[in-house]
Formats: C-alpha cells, sequence, structure tokens
C-alpha cells in the first residue's frame, strides 16, 4: 500500500514538473518573440531614418533651406523654400480655423454636455471623422471648396481642407486633457460658489493646457505631412515664394511627389524628405515631452 502511495505521488510529481518545463519553455518563446517584434518596429524606423540621413544630409544647406526650385527640369538645383513657406502657412490656417472650435466643443462634451448618450454618439462621430482617409478630405475640398464655392487652387482651400483633418485630433486632445484634470478641483470651485466658465477659465484649462499644446503639436504635425488634401487643393508645382490666400502654393509633400514620381532630382527629394522628417520628429517630440510633464491624453 505504502509502495502504491509512492509510485502515485512520484508520478504526480514527474507529472508537475514535466507542466512546468513545458510552461516555462512557452514563456520563454513568447518571450523572444515578443523581443523580436519589439526589435523590428525599433528597427525599421530608425533604419528609414538613417537611410535618409546618409542619403539627403549632404544636399543639406543653409542656401538649400532658403532658395527656391532651380534648374532644367525645373528642381534639380535651388532649394525649398516656398515649399516650407507654404507649408507652414496652411498649417498656420488649419490651426487658426480648427482650435477655436475644437477647443469649444470639447468644453462642452467635458464640463456642459449632461446627456452622457449625446456625449458618446459626438464621440464616436469625431472618432470616425479622424479615421477618414486624407485623400477623402482632399476631394471634398476640391468639390466644395475649389468647385462650388469658387475658391480655386488657393491657400485658403488648402487652409480649411487641414482645419478638417486637424478638428478631431484637436477635439479629443481638448476633452480627454479636461477629463484627465481631478475631480476635486470642480468639486472645491463650485461648493465654493463660483461659476463654471470662471471654474473652467481659470481652473481646468490652466491644469489641462499641457495636454492641450501636445494636442495642437499633433494635429499640425499630422496636417504638414499630408500631400493629397493640399494636392487637390492648394499645391501648385512651382512657387518662388510668396503668400496670398487666393493663391496656390508649394509644400514640402506635394514638392517631394513630383521630384520623386517625375524622376526629376533624387538627390534633392533625399534632402527635401529629409527636412520634412526632421520637422515631424520635432513635432513628436514636442508632444511626447508636454505629456510627460503632465495633462497628457490618449487618443
Amino acid at each position: 500500500m505504502h509502495d502504491a502511495a509512492a509510485k502515485s505521488l512520484s508520478a504526480n510529481v514527474t507529472g508537475s514538473s514535466e507542466t512546468y518545463r513545458a510552461s516555462l519553455l512557452r514563456d520563454r518563446l513568447w518571450r523572444a518573440a515578443l523581443w523580436f517584434c519589439g526589435f523590428i518596429g525599433f528597427l525599421l524606423p530608425v533604419a528609414i531614418i538613417g537611410y535618409l540621413i546618409i542619403e539627403g544630409l549632404r544636399f543639406v544647406s543653409w542656401q538649400f533651406l532658403t532658395d527656391y526650385p532651380k534648374g532644367s527640369p525645373l528642381g534639380t538645383e535651388g532649394g525649398i523654400w516656398p515649399a516650407v513657406e507654404g507649408s507652414l502657412a496652411l498649417a498656420s490656417i488649419g490651426l487658426l480655423v480648427a482650435f477655436p472650435l475644437a477647443l469649444g466643443g470639447g468644453l462642452y462634451l467635458s464640463e456642459y454636455g449632461r446627456s452622457q448618450r449625446f456625449n458618446k454618439i459626438v464621440r464616436f462621430l469625431v472618432e470616425c471623422l479622424a479615421a477618414v482617409p486624407s485623400i477623402i478630405f482632399g476631394l471634398f475640398g476640391y468639390a466644395f471648396l475649389v468647385v462650388f464655392l469658387k475658391f480655386g487652387i488657393s491657400l485658403i482651400a488648402g487652409g480649411l481642407v487641414l482645419a478638417l483633418i486637424m478638428f478631431p485630433i484637436l477635439l479629443i486632445a481638448v476633452q480627454e486633457s479636461l477629463r484627465s484634470v481631478d475631480e476635486a478641483y470642480r468639486e472645491m470651485g463650485l461648493s465654493l460658489g463660483v461659476t463654471r466658465f470662471y471654474l473652467v477659465r481659470r481652473v481646468l484649462l490652466r491644469k489641462a493646457w499641457r495636454g492641450i499644446v501636445a494636442g495642437i503639436v499633433l494635429a499640425v504635425g499630422h496636417a504638414v505631412g499630408s500631400a493629397a488634401p493640399v494636392l487637390f487643393t492648394a499645391s501648385v508645382y512651382f512657387s518662388k515664394g510668396g503668400l496670398g490666400l487666393d493663391r496656390p502654393v508649394m509644400t514640402l509633400p506635394t514638392h517631394l511627389y513630383n521630384l520623386v514620381s517625375e524622376a526629376i532630382s533624387f538627390d534633392q527629394a533625399f534632402g527635401t524628405a529629409l527636412i520634412l522628417i526632421a520637422g515631424l520628429l520635432i513635432f513628436n517630440a514636442s508632444a511626447m515631452l508636454l505629456r510627460r510633464l503632465g495633462g497628457g491624453f490618449t487618443q
């Protein structure tokens, strides 16, 4: 009887040991797979940026940044200043239009909206708008702004289209930044008898500003890197610079597209791509730093 019990116990121990070893092996394999995926995810952007630096840095100079495209065919020489100027102008107009609307919408959804059902529906629609491909915004801008409203291919048409692209990102940023503020501030403010407008203006916005600024940075970076919307509404092949609301402009993404699609100059294309990527990296690094400092939001 004792021998049978000992054999049964030994079998159980052996089975448990084999199960443990199998579980440990699966855990190690799973960990190795995760490390491999993480390494690939890290290696790809580093490789792309490194390749652009190797190929494009030798063509980047002060003259490249401040001159306009030259040569024959056009773009083989000169610089990209009109494209930089146009991209910044479009992003500025888009931000000036989108931010007040997004700020008002985010404040309403976070602080004034009493119907949870209505707030959820609006939030769902805004998230759907954020997921719309940028080329759809471009086609809408061309049909409505350029053709129907007769704005033509112009700075104002492209800026309004970029405002549509930035609006959902900014609204979500404002709403989530305000939600991240401790509820105790609201309770204390209202218990003291201050108005909700005063509470929002003097307390909540001051606590949430870092997240809002981070959202602005991300929205502008996303707009500056969009080629399809401005290709239909604001872009022109060549410009010597100078801005006007009724005039088309060059932009970095469309200039890069023209250089590559028509095989004009890959050297100029690498330099343009490096400047564009460097700008986007600076924008996104600034947003990450602001979120780390406080008031972050999630998209």
